[in-house]
């Protein structure tokens, strides 16, 4: 099968997970490509890249910038427009055309965007059930589109990589994002919780624009005061850490104890929960978005009710041996992996069985 995935975002190719950090949706374009690659498909993905570039079986391509410019096969069994449905229009002669919803699926009952896809009929695939329930309600057969909810899966070096050693002091890690109030709500109750209870503990923030603001350099506008609130955060354990590409943040997350979601309610993919629980790393989370999809709850990890709940449970896997060691191996367990290949078997299936 000839598949065509499509990306207007940044520019990235299937070797920059390996030489940089990238985000979650990003990274979830490079190995779903590679997966299907392995499995015989020719598969071309095109974003802002400059030079093509060949990588694992999979050509990347630059997404033309103009009419007269022929980067993209003529033809393709499938055409995956990866967020936005705009891209349903580049000129290629598609078999089946796929909007593969990765963020809010809010933009997707806009007049404008309705009106396309009405027009161009593509299959929508989702992160999540989550994020299917917050998405349009599609037409019946008479309409053309159909969904399906294919769950993500886990980057090879978080599946490859030795299982959870975690370090003394003991070490959460959490990637909430600076601007999206999740990680201001998670310094409270580090530092008014679970810090007092684990003095000796340390929490790791994953964050580029934190990074930059501890250098010096410039932030958006309104994010100074974090960068200052985690500076001062630094005598209770808390760490600004850059993010990392695959193998590297895969390398040191097995060191930590436990990872801490806040999450939104906006978050159906979960990225990072797909990643950690792939590890071996226990996650305490909230139960917005996706997370209940991510996380074995009781097992794997916990979604708390509540503030008090979010500090009891990390403060008990911080400390409590055996706790950590139960999650961790529940977490791993060969039932709940779930590589990119278990994801284009999947595809595989259900590209041929979407109702028309």
């Amino acid at each position: 099968m000839r598949i065509l995935f499509a990306d207007d975002g940044v520019p990235y190719d299937g070797k920059t997970p390996a030489e940089a950090p990238l985000g979650g949706g990003e990274r979830a374009v490079v190995n779903l490509a590679r997966a299907l690659a392995l499995r015989g498909h020719v598969v071309t993905v095109a974003t802002a890249i400059i030079d093509p570039v060949r990588a694992d079986g999979v050509a990347w391509v630059p997404l033309p910038m103009d009419e007269g410019e022929r980067s993209l096969p003529a033809d393709t069994d499938v055409l995956v427009a990866v967020r936005r449905p705009s891209l349903l229009s580049l000129p290629v002669r598609p078999g089946r055309r796929v909007v593969w919803v990765q963020g809010r699926p809010d933009y997707l009952v806009r007049p404008t965007v309705r009106a396309r896809l009405a027009t161009q009929r593509p299959d929508l695939l989702y992160l999540s059930v989550s994020q299917q329930s917050a998405g349009p309600a599609l037409s019946g057969r008479g309409g053309g589109m159909s969904a399906r909810v294919i769950a993500p899966g886990a980057a090879r070096p978080f599946l490859e990589t030795e299982g959870a050693a975690p370090a003394d002091p003991p070490v959460a890690v959490t990637t909430a994002h600076p601007l999206h109030g999740g990680l201001d709500w998670l310094l409270d109750r580090w530092e008014h919780g679970i810090a007092p209870a684990v003095p000796k503990a340390r929490l790791h923030v994953y964050s580029a624009l934190l990074s930059a603001g501890l250098a010096g350099e410039a932030v958006p506008e309104g994010l100074d005061p974090l960068v200052a609130r985690v500076r001062a955060l630094a005598e209770k354990g808390v760490e600004v850490r850059e993010p990392q590409p695959e193998a590297a943040l895969a390398d040191a997350w097995r060191t930590a104890r436990v990872f801490l979601h806040p999450g939104q309610v906006w978050d159906h993919a979960c990225w990072p929960l797909v990643e950690a629980q792939a590890l071996g790393l226990p996650a305490v989370a909230r139960p917005l978005g996706g997370a209940p999809e991510r996380i074995a709850n009781g097992d794997s990890g916990m979604l708390v009710p509540d503030d008090d709940a979010f500090v009891n449970v990390a403060v008990q896997i911080l400390t409590d041996d055996g706790l950590h060691r139960g999650m961790a191996e529940e977490a791993r367990a060969p039932a709940r992996l779930r590589a990119w290949d278990d994801v284009a078997e999947d595809l595989e299936t259900h590209w041929f069985s979407f109702s028309r």
